[in-house]
């Protein structure tokens, strides 16, 4: 391959390092620069990743001469540094919350499409090989009409006086679970079942140290006629924390069902035979390969104009479903998305 893509990563926290490891496997980038308010968790993973440390986004630029900006910071300053970056004509991978509001989110997708600057949240979740595995058994008709699918997601890592020891600054997050988390399932099921016609959501908090919601159970109904439930709260003892998956899965059609269990194993049962393990390759790195497969699509984007997945217009769709999340669980009824 001729001349890699250079990159620059914003921020130095848990998922910083998650990326910087996957952009070592991505085919035609090499990431160049680390900027961070974190100036010591920066210079560690400038040291891990051999990367150059900088205090000053302006500098940075200059320096580098970057052809993409890797905005992995807290979702408070996401617009600002993809104002900055799309004023410079940079593309964008931008980390997921997208913004901290709707408006935001719609605003910082909007200053890219008038600047005509490519943007692509990082939502990795779609591209967990267990989840590409099952579109592809959909796609083949393996459980023909799909009417039914429920996911409990159950981490394990929300009890106790200091929960999320991994990410702790969840604990102070007035919005938290769907708008932090729940968001990964609502886009995974919009991968695989297509778009959300309505929602009914009920919330609860059930560690009391927490700011925000750590308990939701959300319906949805599909535009295809299905029904999917997601079940979900980090409160639950679990033998393994965070487990692959965070959780397991069941999806029912007229042809055939399957699970998905915590380690991405599935298991496969035809109408009228028995329940076997589907045989299939778990791609290597983070969660079934995600963060690799999705900087190599935003990378694959760029050099042979691939479109985006999650794309900023695409992902809003996302992001309202979140947002109508919240609205059904305050009103206690259900949410009608627009068509």
């Amino acid at each position: 391959m001729g001349q890699k893509l250079k990159g620059v990563i914003l921020g130095a926290g848990h998922f910083a390092d998650i990326q910087l490891e996957a952009w070592q496997s991505v085919q035609g980038a090499e990431m160049k620069g680390i900027l961070s308010r974190t100036k010591k968790n920066a210079e560690v993973l400038a040291q891990k990743y051999g990367l150059q440390v900088y205090d000053d986004f302006d500098q940075m630029i200059l320096d580098i001469q970057p052809d993409f900006v890797d905005v992995c910071t807290p979702p408070d300053v996401h617009l600002h540094y993809t104002i900055l970056s799309a004023d410079r004509g940079i593309p964008v991978l931008c980390q997921k919350p997208v913004a901290p509001s709707l408006e935001e989110s719609e605003a910082l997708v909007q200053y890219c499409l008038d600047r005509k600057v490519p943007l692509m949240i990082n939502e990795n979740w779609r591209w967990q090989g267990w989840y590409r595995e099952i579109k592809n058994m959909i796609d083949q008709g393996m459980l023909g009409k799909v009417y039914h699918t429920y996911f409990a997601m159950r981490p394990g890592d929300g009890w106790g006086n200091d929960p999320y020891p991994v990410q702790p600054f969840f604990k102070d997050m007035k919005q938290f679970l769907i708008y932090e988390t729940g968001v990964h399932w609502i886009d995974t099921f919009r991968y695989l079942f297509g778009e959300i016609r309505s929602v009914y959501c009920q919330i609860r908090k059930i560690n009391s140290v927490v700011a925000g919601e750590d308990l939701a159970i959300i319906h949805f109904d599909f535009r295809n006629g299905m029904t999917g439930i997601y079940d979900a709260n980090r409160t639950t003892y679990m033998e393994e924390v965070r487990s692959p998956a965070y959780g397991w899965m069941t999806l029912e059609g007229t042809e055939g069902k399957l699970r998905l269990e915590q380690d991405g194993r599935i298991y496969y049962t035809p109408r009228g035979g028995l329940e076997k393990e589907h045989a299939y390759t778990i791609p290597p790195g983070w969660k079934g390969g995600c963060a690799i497969a999705t900087q190599q699509h935003f990378i694959d984007g760029l050099l042979k104009g691939i479109s985006y997945e999650s794309s900023g217009p695409e992902y809003l769709k996302t992001v309202r479903v979140v947002y109508a999340c919240y609205e059904s669980a305050r009103q206690n009824q259900v949410v009608h998305l627009e068509e």
